[in-house]
């Protein structure tokens, strides 16, 4: 593994990972996001939690600046594209359109379905969009992660919004997206774009180990945090690791 400014973390020459949790597979000139709950804030004000509705500004000038630098001609969606199970909100229709008119003029866009799309394929429609369950690019795996199981291919994930809660001597802490990234099954766990829909400490709560079928089996101790400060990689040991010294 390498990590490099101009690049990304450099997992082999098939995958980069790219400050602020996207992925590049450059061989196929791919862009992967995953979690993006858009519409969010419409699903928490029925909730009584009104704030401001800036997500979706802030996750498309994030990929303007990706696609503005970066060799690539598709974007791949991971998987919870929109926010809420049961319909689709105004609002999620209006961001969702406007995400996807904005882009699809500059590449190609698909969609892997997600737990929270159960309605986006209407929205999609209107765009030309298919809704799959899982696809392949480049002989890598490309699924949700709430549901399936394992097979013998590399395999790329969102789904566990991971994050890692980092603590000093003096006990201030910080909690960060993270990648996950198992290197002898060969799974990618993506970080959540949203900045709503909270990341799950992956050392701390247990919960994290059961939240995929895919990983249900050997839990998450197997895998490694992988966390952007700036434009360098930190990789940190096996989870099982940080786990038993109780602390990162």
């Amino acid at each position: 593994m390498s990590s490099d400014v101009r690049d990304g973390f450099r997992l082999n020459d098939s995958i980069r990972l790219l400050p602020g949790g996207a992925v590049l597979l450059p061989e196929a000139k791919a862009l992967l996001i995953s979690d993006l709950h858009l519409g969010c804030e419409a699903a928490l004000e029925y909730e009584g939690l009104s704030i401001p509705r800036i997500q979706t500004r802030r996750i498309r000038e994030y990929l303007t600046g990706l696609i503005d630098n970066l060799d690539v001609s598709r974007m791949i969606i991971v998987g919870d594209l929109k926010h809420n199970f049961s319909r689709n909100l105004v609002q999620e229709w209006q961001d969702v359109s406007s995400f996807l008119s904005d882009f699809s003029s500059r590449l190609s866009i698909e969609v892997v379905k997600g737990n929270h799309d159960n309605y986006l394929g209407l929205i999609l429609r209107e765009h030309s969009i298919p809704l799959v369950n899982e696809m392949e690019v480049c002989g890598i795996r490309i699924l949700h992660g709430h549901q399936g199981s394992l097979d013998d291919r590399p395999t790329i994930i969102g789904h566990l919004h991971p994050s890692l809660v980092l603590r000093d001597t003096a006990g201030a802490s910080v909690k960060d997206n993270c990648f996950l990234f198992n290197e002898r099954q060969y799974i990618l766990v993506l970080p959540a774009q949203s900045i709503l829909a909270g990341g799950v400490d992956v050392v701390r709560q247990s919960s994290s180990d059961t939240i995929s079928p895919l990983i249900a089996e050997g839990g998450l101790g197997g895998f490694v945090p992988i966390v952007f400060t700036g434009n360098k990689a930190l990789r940190f040991p096996e989870i099982r690791k940080i786990r038993e010294k109780g602390r990162v």
